[in-house]
């Protein structure tokens, strides 16, 4: 009877964690385990844009588990300026597939490790870098890619870490109300905000030459693989252009360019007269709208063919 007693008192125990296992493993927001589950695909992949302090994690540990599922030969790596990237028409325009590594918060060390992740899964074929000027500063080198790394090979850690618990949460909460959750809503100030960050990063600014090393350690690996490397700079408005002129930075971008087009092929497309000054095209001062890649697409992509 005492052993029956204590058998029952575990299992009130460890019930709870067994139910909140179970609703991860249901939900799988992440889909290490299944991309579906009881709440829709699509609504998982909007949920990873909803909150700038979750969206770095959220998308690499999707990416992650979605490249190990179907793994590309094509890859885009960069930040978050290749997020609302239209791949159906980058599709019509290559010809090929690709798979969208690009990451809300990433930088140069983000690209460095990502690459080699995918390279251990899959023979890559055409590697395209969003590079950056304004990411060349040194202290922007976090780590963002251990972690969901490391979720991804450990299916047990995945169940039980806070993140993928908050993401469960957000999934269910989102699936059940939805007039409740909002998304892809800016502040008013975003315009202000995006160009007072890039005046503290153009003010601070001191180029962290450990980048190039990175880049050139991309360049050897695809050749060595006889894959294809494009570096593309990308644009921004001339908002942002005249910060990094008017800190003094001109001669440094120019050896910055220099330095790269000799590592792999390269595009610099942010120069004045390629992309429209209206606001219209542009969700703020680094990113353009979704409709608006196109145009960095049939560029890049088009004048290639």
């Amino acid at each position: 009877m005492g052993l029956r007693r204590f058998l029952l008192r575990c299992l009130l125990l460890v019930a709870p964690f067994l139910v909140v296992l179970g609703a991860v493993w249901l939900v799988d927001p992440y889909g290490l385990f299944h991309p579906d589950g009881i709440v829709p695909k699509e609504l998982k992949l909007k949920n990873l844009y909803h909150s700038g302090r979750t969206m770095p994690f959220s998308n690499l540990m999707w990416k992650l588990c979605a490249f190990r599922r179907e793994p590309s030969p094509n890859v885009l790596l960069g930040d978050s300026r290749l997020s609302h990237f239209d791949l159906g028409h980058l599709e019509e325009v290559s010809g090929e597939r690709y798979f969208n590594f690009g990451v809300p918060g990433g930088n140069y060390r983000t690209i460095r490790d990502v690459f080699q992740w995918a390279d251990t899964l899959e023979g890559l074929r055409t590697v395209m870098v969003q590079v950056s000027f304004r990411g060349l500063n040194s202290g922007l080198d976090w780590d963002l890619v251990n972690e969901p790394r490391t979720l991804a090979d450990a299916p047990l850690l995945y169940l039980t870490n806070r993140r993928v618990l908050e993401a469960t949460a957000l999934n269910l909460y989102s699936w059940a109300f939805p007039q409740f959750v909002h998304y892809d809503v800016l502040p008013p100030d975003q315009w202000q905000r995006v160009l007072e960050m890039e005046r503290t990063n153009a003010s601070e600014f001191t180029p962290d030459t450990a980048v190039y090393g990175i880049l050139q350690h991309i360049a050897d690996r695809c050749r060595t693989q006889g894959a294809r490397l494009l570096l593309v700079e990308y644009p921004t408005h001339s908002d942002v252009r005249t910060i990094y002129a008017e800190a003094g930075l001109s001669e440094e971008r120019r050896r910055y360019v220099d330095h790269l087009r000799h590592i792999a092929d390269f595009i610099d497309l942010d120069q004045p007269g390629l992309f429209p000054d209206d606001h219209r095209f542009w969700r703020d001062p680094l990113h353009l709208t979704t409709e608006n890649q196109r145009l960095v697409i049939d560029r890049v992509w088009g004048d290639a063919r």
